[in-house]
């Protein structure tokens, strides 16, 4: 597969996944009337599996173990969690910067990290 075939892939298991997320957050809030904070983290995990199980048999079409690619996967999402906190603390604490640009340099950068992680590691053998 190309890399822009790969990426292609890549970009649409991303929206994918975010339509599912935010689907979820949406009718957990709005028509069951649950916490935000508490939807929000019963929907992450389960957007996670989704964004997994995408990129495990369409984007990267992956020949290793899940008891390998899935180590891996938990790894690079666990620190792109810690990239993403670290660029918003400096970029919002320190430098006091607007949120919502920084989120979105974080975003990028940590989506770049996943990106190049999976298509070396993750999902490789």
């Amino acid at each position: 597969m190309s890399f822009i075939q790969r990426t292609l892939r890549f970009s649409v298991v991303g929206v994918t996944t975010a339509i599912i997320y935010y689907g979820l957050l949406l009718a957990g809030v709005e028509y069951l009337h649950g916490s935000a904070v508490l939807v929000s983290a019963i929907a992450y995990p389960l957007v996670l599996a989704v964004n997994y199980l995408m990129h495990y048999r369409w984007t990267f079409t992956a020949s290793s173990p899940h008891t390998i690619a899935l180590k891996r996967y938990l790894f690079m999402t666990g620190c792109g969690f810690i990239i993403n906190v670290s660029i918003m603390y400096f970029g919002v604490s320190v430098l006091h910067g607007n949120y919502l640009l920084v989120q979105t340099i974080a975003m990028v950068v940590v989506i770049a990290w996943n990106y190049a992680l999976s298509s070396v590691w993750v999902f490789r053998d």
